[in-house]
């Protein structure tokens, strides 16, 4: 092997190793993180501490709250749902606790439902105010009724109201819907005074961001002039979403909590840092309007809190159902995801349905990698009966390399020998690789196969984890494809005699087991799933293509 083939071997080995780093960093499960506690007494929502400040805000409007009295008490009002259970305050008249009864937090029979609302995870916040009068922060809302409710076939509206001395009336209606995961909110607003008023209704929500490997992250999502924005990472500085805001909100891989203005707002949607730790306030205002005396005004919007499920979120409207992150592959994951759900609907069981789907992918294919198969084969076999012709050419040549190749190219030519058609075994592989994609992210992402079990394998969405040893996941699953690869490998012929890079291809291929064993060892078992039963299957074309074209003999 020259220098030049020594160095790419090495180069190889390094570049190898610093992959098996990152993807093991990149797809390890991280810790759950906490969302930050926030001072409601020390600060405002991020919304209120410096709204006036950015671009297009009234400065007219005062930014001082009166303080929150004692006597503004505070009223939990339950509702339950078919979907839900969730909890408004009324101080503020917001939604603190939202928990879906159909989704649970772990595999374990006895989890707790998902909260996409609750301590950790906050929901937005909306703010009044009026231009020449303190308002309080959070409104002091009075409510009339009973505090567990349940949403019938006909729905279920809440109504709240506070009175400020001097005339201002403000009501707010919440409106809940059966089989439905979002809700209408009306703000109303009557000016009882002597003169005309200004008021402007603010909205803010802070949470935290961050990413963590491919299974824990929780980003700030939006929707603006119809394009779809993602913030996964810790900002470090305030970003502008300039054009009419259709959505915005925060969520995890598979739940969404959203704000849906009927309107958009008079001044775009701002994400800005709230401390070193990720939490980042959005920040989003409705026009500025006058309002006569006696007369009101209303404004209104959605809020959904759900499921990423396509058809949920499209009962919701604004094309909602574009916040499910489909990945690099688009399309195509759609694609896999509803041909998974298709096969599923006759198994009952996503691990059989990922294995029956590969079967009939490679039926599919089969064609195709048998024609390539059996190219490489007959190519091998016949650079294989050159041999005795490429030693002597480099015992002929040994001291001088460049002739020796061009000799080879020579000998190679004069056979109909193209020496790189040997890398038609790649063709395969490059064939499953968007399939490979498409079922990573639909594994990954869709919500369907949250808790699938196979097996002994408790979560095909999640790494396989059966138990630690020395701190390190023990999986099966990672192990059988690693065995199945290198099988298949074996029984591939990967080298012509006499090339130096055919020889070094083969030495390289060699380490391709261990190294893909390694950077899959914290993806979706689901996709491990179909990498193990395509290699197994490529072991039995493999075989077939052995005996369709043997070796020559003495080979």
């Amino acid at each position: 092997m020259n220098s030049d083939l020594k160095k790419n071997y090495i180069l190889f080995l390094v570049l190898s190793v610093l992959v098996i780093v990152g993807y093991s960093a990149f797809f390890t499960e991280a810790p759950k993180e906490k969302q930050a506690k926030i001072d409601r007494s020390a600060s405002a929502p991020a919304v209120a501490g410096d709204i006036s400040k950015e671009p297009g805000s009234s400065q007219e409007l005062p930014t001082e709250f009166e303080p929150i009295k004692s006597s503004y008490a505070s009223k939990i009002i339950k509702v339950r749902s078919d979907l839900y259970v969730a909890e408004i305050d009324t101080l503020g008249g917001k939604v603190v606790k939202w928990e879906l009864l159909e989704y649970k937090k772990t595999v374990d029979t006895d989890s707790v439902p998902v909260a996409v609302i609750g301590e950790e995870k906050k929901s937005f916040e909306t703010v009044l105010r009026v231009k020449n009068q303190k308002m309080p922060e959070l409104i002091p809302f009075s409510y009339k009724g009973g505090t567990n409710l349940v949403v019938g076939p006909e729905g279920l509206d809440v109504s709240l109201a506070w009175r400020k001395p001097g005339g201002l009336t403000v009501r707010k209606t919440i409106s809940f819907y059966p089989g439905k995961y979002f809700i209408r909110e009306n703000l109303e607003v009557l000016n009882g005074t002597q003169g005309q008023i200004s008021q402007k209704v603010y909205v803010g929500w802070e949470n935290t961001v961050y990413e963590s490997g491919s299974s824990s992250l929780y980003e700030f999502i939006s929707m603006v002039g119809g394009e779809v924005k993602r913030t996964k990472k810790r900002i470090k500085e305030t970003k502008a979403y300039n054009g009419e805001t259709n959505w915005f909100g925060f969520g995890d891989k598979y739940f969404l909590s959203a704000f849906l203005p009927e309107i958009g707002g008079d001044r775009g949607l701002y994400l800005q840092p709230l401390d070193e730790k990720g939490l980042a306030g959005a920040s989003f205002s409705y026009p500025e309007q006058r309002i006569a005396a006696g007369k009101s005004y209303k404004v209104g919007w959605k809020s959904y809190f759900g499921p990423k499920n396509e058809p949920d979120l499209m009962k919701a409207g604004y094309k909602l159902e574009k916040s499910i992150d489909y990945g690099y592959a688009g399309i195509l994951t759609k694609i896999a995801v509803a041909a998974l759900k298709f096969v599923n609907d006759f198994l009952s069981n996503y691990g059989i349905s990922i294995i029956v789907l590969t079967v009939l992918l490679r039926v599919i294919f089969f064609p195709l990698t048998v024609k390539s198969m059996k190219s490489m084969k007959a190519m091998q076999n016949k650079m294989k009966s050159l041999k005795p012709e490429i030693d002597a050419l480099k015992e002929k040549y040994k001291d001088d390399k460049s002739t020796q190749q061009a000799e080879m190219m020579k000998l190679y030519s004069s056979n109909n020998i193209n020496p790189l058609s040997s890398l038609g075994g790649c063709l395969p592989l490059l064939i499953q690789l968007p399939v490979f994609i498409a079922l990573y992210f639909a594994l990954l992402y869709s919500i369907d196969l949250r808790h699938s079990s196979f097996l002994w394998v408790n979560d095909l969405s999640q790494p396989e984890h059966l138990f630690d040893v020395l701190g390190i996941p023990f999986r099966v699953l990672p192990l059988l494809m690693g065995v199945s690869w290198f099988l298949s490998q074996r029984l591939t012929p990967m080298t012509a005699p006499g090339s130096e890079t055919m020889e070094l291809q083969m030495k390289l291929m060699q380490f391709m087991p261990i190294i893909f064993t390694v950077m899959f060892w914290g993806l979706p078992s689901g996709l491990i799933l179909y990498w193990t039963v395509s290699n197994i299957l490529s072991v039995g074309q493999q075989l077939y293509i052995n005996r369709q074209v043997p070796d020559p003999e003495g080979g």
